[in-house]
């Protein structure tokens, strides 16, 4: 399979997610389907900016191999977060599988990866239970952040 074909395969597939995110976000309430309508949009964006890039890549570069097993076992960390997300609560996962996440793909350090979670936490609070009122899942803190 081309390199250009693989692009416009992955593209059409993140269109796709993108597509079924844009159409779910219709039966929100106007203040929250907003959010997943701007991330969608720029799905389409960027995976139309993935492709055309492609069509000017340089023909016989090697990349370097995909390493299967490091992707399954991202995915399945993806998988757990996700599942733990409603039970143990959106502001103790995240923070954890940011954390998890920098360490894991060797991205930066523990202490970097602690501060960018923290923050990136404390603003998603501030955002969206503080100032939109929206509900998120609590899980294990709702004593302490619940209304």
């Amino acid at each position: 399979m081309s390199y250009f074909a693989k692009h416009l395969l992955f593209a059409t597939f993140t269109i796709s997610v993108g597509l079924f995110f844009f159409i779910s976000a219709q039966s929100m309430p106007s203040a929250a389907s907003l959010f997943p309508q701007i991330i969608s949009i720029l799905i389409f964006i960027l995976s139309a900016l993935m492709v055309y890039s492609s069509t000017k890549a340089v023909p016989g570069t090697k990349k370097a191999p995909v390493n299967v097993k490091r992707v399954v076992i991202y995915a399945a960390l993806i998988a757990v977060y996700i599942a733990a997300t409603d039970y143990v609560g959106y502001f103790i996962t995240t923070p954890l599988f940011m954390i998890v996440s920098y360490l894991y793909l060797k991205a930066t350090g523990f202490f970097k990866a602690f501060l960018i979670s923290a923050a990136f936490s404390f603003f998603i609070y501030l955002l969206f239970v503080k100032f939109l009122n929206l509900p998120v899942p609590l899980g294990l803190l709702e004593p302490l952040l619940g209304a």
